[in-house]
């Protein structure tokens, strides 16, 4: 077993820590007013930007968030706090009767561009930009399959309680994680 080596912790908390969500929201309260004042709606869970518009006003919406990314990055450098440009991601939701309304051009982040998706993954959940969860549903069902292929290839070396364990583990626990 390896153990990783101590370091000293400068700024911050280190990641993982109990304290780390609440001295999150606590450091990063000013960004929700900042989100505001670009006439978009801020999602208070962590770092989401959400905007609403009519399908005619796109183009619009597209400049404001990318204006209020900028605003966001010049808050974020002078509070020692980086944007990760590759974890960006932008998605447009409507409807599937609107689907072909939808901007498939780039969003502007900083100095670059962030290609639209069509899901995006947020808590363990994955969101179709028809906001439904059909991707997430697949993606759940190709797991668990996966999962029990590789139960059932161990399961007569196992007995019958630590088969059920990995079971209540592995697939069960997926089915179930977010049914609160």
């Amino acid at each position: 077993m390896t153990t990783s080596k101590p370091s000293a912790v400068l700024l911050g908390v280190p990641q993982g820590s109990v304290l780390g969500p609440i001295l999150f929201v606590l450091y990063t309260a000013d960004v929700l007013q900042l989100v505001k004042d670009c006439r978009l709606l801020p999602h208070a869970y962590a770092d989401d930007i959400l905007g609403v518009c009519r399908p005619s006003e796109t183009d619009e919406l597209q400049h404001r968030v990318s204006d209020c990314l900028d605003a966001v990055s010049l808050w974020m450098v002078a509070n020692r706090i980086q944007l990760n440009h590759e974890k960006t991601e932008a998605l447009s939701c409507s409807s599937a009767r609107r689907q072909h309304q939808i901007p498939t051009t780039p969003v502007r982040v900083g100095c670059t561009f962030v290609q639209p998706v069509t899901a995006a993954r947020k808590l363990g959940i994955y969101l179709d930009g028809d906001v439904s969860v059909r991707n997430h549903v697949t993606t759940t069902v190709r797991t668990c399959f996966a999962m029990l292929r590789q139960i059932r290839s161990v399961r007569h070396s196992l007995p019958r309680p630590a088969t059920l364990t990995m079971l209540r583990t592995l697939v069960i626990n997926k089915l179930d994680s977010c049914s609160y």
